[in-house]
């Protein structure tokens, strides 16, 4: 059946009419569409916070709130002494904030300030602040302090109000091993990794109580699920290099040593393993690297000095030897290292000079004339009784 011109037509403008309407569709569409939300980093966040907010302090804008959310940043970033700049800041401005005193309690306490820590925290109790968090800090604090009473009544309060908090069980973790329950302890800081599996304070005190008790794989473990999650922490490293050792692994634990120290190069008790450890295993190259960026912290230490003497003794450098053992009879006159590794020193220098000595005097010409082949030589006779002859022709007169 024949289509005539005019279906033709109505078929081709349906068609450019359908068009239409979908291009329209779609532009409508395309304005109205929600653009994807460009997803920052927690480090980024942080970053452009930080310039958000030192911007608004330099003008002048809530000084007092600016501050006490920058400090809340350096806090998360472990940045203690900056922080505590920052909420001093807030406190100077406004001093009957209770959020304020609470920053600084936990500001005071990150940096071993236990005393401060625990005025701050009870200024906020006083200011009307009853958080968890308030209350997990005050538990904290009187572990710390030796007061386990207080301290779980606290706590129990915390768990009360927010019973799947993962700071309320690493506190209760640590007062429970403090208290001698390692076990329980165990249990608790598991609770607290797994509810919040930043918690790297969680990680370490689990480390640590699971090496005490030997139980090394689940420590070793721990060790690496925290490594994993906190690449850049010297202290996961260090603690790697404390389980090597017990494992009776040296090497490797110098490898894990040598990261801490990577990390953080003036982390003392990193640098004094790979020393001791290098010294150890007879690595005495390794080892002075080690205990010269030690001397640079601790210079008057006599153990470092007669160390580094010990390893320029071992690998024959006897001048620098006696001048490390020498600073350390200074510091101490009665050392009996310093002094064994000097005796040691001349007893191998004089050794040195008679060999030297010997090797000088014995050419071919000496060695000829002192050749006893080529001398003859007659026995000596015993000495006899002497015989005197007597003339028998004599006779003697006798009257």
């Amino acid at each position: 059946m024949k289509q005539t011109p005019e279906k033709y037509f109505f078929i081709l403008f349906l068609a450019a009419l359908t068009g239409l309407l979908q291009s329209c569709q779609s532009d409508a569409r395309n304005a109205t569409r929600i653009p994807p939300v460009i997803k920052k980093s927690r480090e980024q966040w942080q970053k452009d916070a930080m310039l958000h907010l030192t911007d608004l302090i330099n003008r002048g804008v809530d000084s007092d709130v600016n501050y006490f959310k920058r400090a809340r940043i350096y806090l998360e970033r472990e940045q203690y002494p900056q922080a505590l700049d920052d909420i001093n800041e807030s406190i100077y401005e406004q001093d009957n904030v209770s959020e304020y005193f609470l920053l600084r309690g936990k500001v005071n306490r990150e940096l071993g300030k236990i005393d401060d820590a625990l005025e701050d925290a009870q200024r906020a109790e006083a200011l009307q602040q009853s958080s968890p968090e308030l209350y997990i800090l005050l538990a904290d604090i009187l572990q710390a302090k030796n007061r386990f009473n207080e301290a779980a009544s606290y706590l129990n309060q915390a768990l009360k109000m927010a019973p799947y908090d993962a700071s309320a069980y690493y506190v209760k973790g640590i007062l429970q091993a403090r208290q001698g329950d390692s076990l329980a302890a165990l249990s608790s800081l598991n609770f607290a990794i797994n509810a919040n599996p930043r918690l790297l304070r969680a990680y370490e005190q689990s480390t640590v109580i699971n090496r005490k008790l030997k139980n090394l794989d689940r420590a070793l473990f721990i060790n690496s699920s925290a490594i994993k999650r906190f690449p850049d922490i010297a202290n996961l490293y260090f603690q790697q290099g404390e389980i090597f050792v017990a494992l009776a692994k040296p090497d490797t634990a110098i490898t894990s040593y040598q990261k801490a120290a990577q990390i953080n190069p003036s982390y003392e008790e990193a640098l004094f393993q790979i020393a001791d450890l290098g010294i150890r295993l007879t690595k005495y190259q390794q080892a002075i690297p080690a205990l010269e960026k030690l001397m640079k912290i601790r210079r008057n230490s006599k153990q470092i000095n007669n160390m580094m003497g010990f390893c320029y003794e071992k690998t024959g450098d006897y001048p620098r030897a006696k001048e490390y053992y020498g600073t350390a009879l200074a510091l101490s006159p009665g050392d009996q290292d310093a002094r064994y590794g000097l005796y040691r020193i001349r007893q191998r220098e004089t050794a040195s000079l008679y060999s030297n000595y010997n090797t000088d005097q014995g050419d071919e010409t000496d060695s000829r004339l002192l050749d006893t082949t080529r001398v003859r030589i007659s026995p000596i006779q015993p000495r006899g009784t002497t015989n005197i002859r007597v003339d028998s022709a004599r006779k003697a007169k006798i009257q």
